[in-house]
């Protein structure tokens, strides 16, 4: 009898100690897994088909942007004051950053990254595959 009390005593502290520590009824709100990659063109043409909650970034220079652009894109050249400027973005929106060939959008997914943005899509290839690809270019 005693060896069946000690018994039971075990398992009710390893169910206790695997049950967590929550309250009945609270929950446990795990943050989101940043989504933070390089898809391809034809991605990026569905993506920005899917809705208009996707913000699109241009991280090209003024000039490049004025050459043309993905139609709705904003233009935040990376080598001006773009830290500061996407920093004024909500984190958890949707965006699709892209650049002439994809170097400088890589440069842009990480440092919105680290900024804290949840979800950012990097256009492969950049503008070039976009267009490659059947996207259109607003001039």
């Amino acid at each position: 009898m005693r060896n069946a009390v000690l018994s039971a005593g075990v398992v009710l502290l390893m169910l206790l100690a695997v049950s967590g520590c929550t309250a009945p009824g609270e929950s446990i709100e795990n943050d989101p897994v940043p989504t933070l990659r390089t898809i391809t063109a034809s991605e990026a043409i569905l993506l920005t088909e899917s809705g208009p909650t996707l913000t699109i970034i241009d991280v090209r220079r003024p000039d490049e942007y004025a050459a043309g652009h993905i139609p709705g894109a904003a233009n935040i050249d990376i080598s001006s004051s773009f830290a500061d400027e996407v920093g004024n973005l909500d984190r958890d929106g949707s965006y699709l950053i892209y650049c002439a060939a994809g170097v400088r959008g890589e440069s842009a997914l990480k440092m919105m990254g680290d900024l804290g943005f949840t979800e950012v899509y990097n256009l492969g290839g950049g503008i070039s595959a976009w267009q490659r690809a059947g996207g259109s270019v607003a001039r």
